[in-house]
């Protein structure tokens, strides 16, 4: 007992590990609260409607506790995870990659032992967000260790503030795949700078499970491989085709779904989710478009702003970072922005930029000059309580 501690005690002394949990603990609590006022302010209808309110078979949690801490986050997407938990894949559900609601029915099925149903739905929603909070977690201090690694201790901190405080940031405390994602992803690349090939590909692998773009994590690390290698195929070993792991996870994901006997994938997302695959430029010219004729809405006017932005910090981190960064926003952001939706260009771009992590290193790196920091603090702050605020009301932001 001592012992452990003895060990506690010297972990926490550590800024890698004391300055993200700080963070995470302050940001969790925070939201916490500002949940309840949110719902309080504006509280939901009584009745029912399962078309701006669609629980898909889940209890709504409204009541006591459960209500309080739970039922805020329990909104969009998370329902779909939820269900493919409970009952296994539906054809709309069946464009979602099976790890994270794997590992949501694995402990909610231990939580939920002899609960009644609307128990089972709270242990459900309460394992997604323990995932979601723990990889939360381990992405902070592993961001920490890599924004330390790159441009010094000093500029971690302020990397990790400008992730959580981004205006999609409360997505990683939600029961969402981007937290798991991200864990998985900025592990794979620092695995890669570390030259592990085959850690790299093993969580690149577990990336491509848990979203599809994981299957991109193959460019930055086949690069980081040949890169230590000279960039001569004669030196080639039996890493090589660690870096190939990501996209087996996405094709073995599809091999399922055929098997399954379920419809192609891009059938699914055209009929269910109206997106289709395009040029990566089609949807934002959609967007601009979209803008010009007068069909503004806020959520989309800031999805424009971080394309821009992402477009800029893919060109700026190529200078300012070690080549297999930029090699993971340029991969990344292709495949995403390929993805066009009818009706609503730039669909939860914001919500996607979390796992962009070289964006907010670069951010840590600029926002050292004071006048830039509270440029990206103060706006960023502003928005976060605004999105926050409309998903906990049911408002659609990403």
């Amino acid at each position: 007992m001592v012992n452990a501690m003895h060990r506690l005690k010297s972990l926490l002394s550590q800024a890698g590990i004391r300055q993200p949990l700080i963070i995470f603990l302050i940001m969790r609590g925070f939201l916490s609260l500002w949940a309840v006022l949110a719902l309080t302010l504006n509280p939901l209808p009584v009745e029912p409607d399962e078309t701006l309110r669609p629980y898909l078979g889940e209890f709504p949690l409204t009541e006591g506790a459960a209500g309080l801490l739970l039922g805020p986050w329990q909104r969009f997407d998370t329902l779909h995870y939820l269900r493919i938990a409970r009952q296994g894949y539906t054809v709309d559900d069946s464009v979602f990659p099976p790890l994270y609601p794997l590992a949501i029915r694995g402990l909610g099925g231990l939580l939920a032992l002899g609960a009644p149903p609307t128990a089972a739905s709270a242990a459900r929603l309460l394992a997604g967000l323990i995932w979601s909070n723990l990889a939360c977690l381990g992405s902070l201090i592993l961001l920490h260790r890599v924004a330390a690694a790159e441009l010094g201790a000093g500029l971690a901190r302020r990397t990790l503030v400008y992730l959580v405080l981004f205006p999609a940031g409360f997505f990683l405390f939600a029961a969402y795949s981007e937290p798991v994602f991200l864990l998985f992803a900025l592990g794979s690349v620092w695995a890669a700078r570390q030259g592990r090939p085959w850690a790299a590909g093993v969580l690149g692998l577990l990336a491509a499970l848990t979203r599809l773009a994981g299957w991109t994590l193959m460019v930055p690390l086949a690069y980081e491989y040949l890169r230590r290698r000279d960039l001569n195929l004669r030196r080639l070993d039996r890493a090589a085709p660690a870096a190939l792991l990501p996209p087996l996870g996405l094709a073995a994901f599809l091999g399922w779904r055929q098997w399954a006997g379920l419809p192609p994938i891009a059938w699914v997302y055209a009929e269910y989710w109206r997106q289709q695959a395009g040029w990566p430029w089609a949807d934002l010219l959609a967007a601009v478009e979209t803008v010009l004729n007068g069909q503004v809405t806020f959520v989309l006017i800031f999805n424009l702003v971080c394309a821009g932005l992402l477009i800029a910090a893919t060109l700026m981190v190529f200078r300012r970072l070690p080549p297999i960064y930029g090699l993971y926003l340029a991969a990344l952001l292709v495949f995403t922005l390929v993805t066009s939706s009818q009706g609503r260009p730039l669909n939860a771009l914001s919500r996607y930029t979390l796992v962009f992590f070289p964006a907010f290193i670069l951010l840590g790196q600029l926002g050292q000059r004071p006048w830039v920091n509270r440029l990206i603090l103060y706006p960023a702050l502003a928005l976060f309580l605004y999105f926050s605020g409309q998903f906990f009301i049911w408002g659609w932001v990403a």
